[in-house]
């Protein structure tokens, strides 16, 4: 499951993506997720939220949108978010350096023009 392929210290692409597939397949769902890239990717290589040859800042943006109270609301969404920020959280990412946007009225609105914004903010 994620929550394993988390505690691993450096899992490797191909655990990941075999990880996904397993924990979805045992839930009933149909995706297959895949791995694709611009340039060449090794499976063997550890998976890795950062870039080994980064240098100025990091910054990282979650949108998760559930559209309670609408037709076809969600429910997934803002866990997703909450465990995506613990996990990069983990990988040295600084909270200061991250901007969530949610539809739980506790978070900043994940408008069009705060979605915008906040890629603005990216960089």
């Amino acid at each position: 499951s994620f929550q394993a392929a988390q505690k691993t210290p450096k899992p490797a692409m191909i655990d990941m993506l075999i990880n996904m597939r397993s924990t979805l397949k045992q839930k009933g769902y149909t995706q297959v997720p895949q791995l694709s890239g611009s340039h060449d990717i090794s499976l063997k290589t550890p998976f890795s939220v950062r870039n080994s040859d980064a240098k100025g800042r990091t910054r990282a943006l979650f949108v998760g949108i559930n559209y309670v109270g609408q037709k076809g609301q969600l429910s997934g969404c803002h866990n997703d978010v909450h465990t995506m920020k613990a996990y990069i959280t983990q990988q040295g990412y600084d909270e200061k350096s991250m901007r969530v946007l949610m539809d739980d009225n506790k978070s900043e609105k994940p408008t069009k023009a705060n979605i915008l914004a906040a890629f603005k903010w990216l960089g």
